[in-house]
């Protein structure tokens, strides 16, 4: 029997695929104010999430809390509409950041400046993430607006990547 997170991965992939291919992360391995613009992104997307989530678990809630400072960074179209959407369905746009942060917070390290590695660094990413999963699967009840939910979320990403990247072309 297959789980919702592991159908909520195959049911995204394509569109998270895109994400990882953008010109934009390509630039931000090579510039250091591209990285620096990715981390304040997502800070600022985190830090409108953490105002609105309330996770049945606090402990888990606890181990995915970042301590954000909120960082000044012009808030364009699509960037309002996905934190819109992060005050509208929080726990699916937390799976999108968090677990991007949890699995790919090491080798993110190796391209954005070093003064934003704690943010990137959870205790036990594994437990961590396989906790967060768990929850999902035994407390996200309508599994086919929340894959909805992360896919239009993704397609809002692409469009503050294709700004962040035409910012530097």
């Amino acid at each position: 029997m297959t789980t919702f997170t592991e159908r909520l991965y195959l049911e995204t992939k394509d569109s998270h695929k895109i994400i990882d291919k953008h010109d934009f992360v390509a630039l931000m391995r090579k510039d250091e104010i591209a990285g620096e613009m990715y981390i304040n992104f997502n800070k600022i997307c985190i830090y409108e999430l953490q105002q609105t989530l309330k996770l049945k678990d606090t402990d888990l809630q606890s181990r995915l809390y970042r301590d954000i400072e909120q960082p000044d960074m012009y808030i364009y179209e699509p960037l309002n509409e996905l934190l819109i959407l992060c005050k509208q369905y929080p726990l699916e746009l937390e799976y999108m950041f968090k677990v991007g942060l949890i699995k790919g917070g090491n080798m993110l390290k190796k391209y954005i400046p070093k003064h934003a590695h704690e943010f990137l660094t959870f205790n036990n990413p594994n437990d961590l993430f396989n906790d967060f999963k768990n929850y999902l699967d035994e407390n996200v009840s309508n599994q086919t607006l929340f894959i909805k939910n992360v896919n239009d979320a993704y397609k809002l990403i692409k469009l503050c990547f294709d700004k962040f990247y035409t910012r530097f072309n």
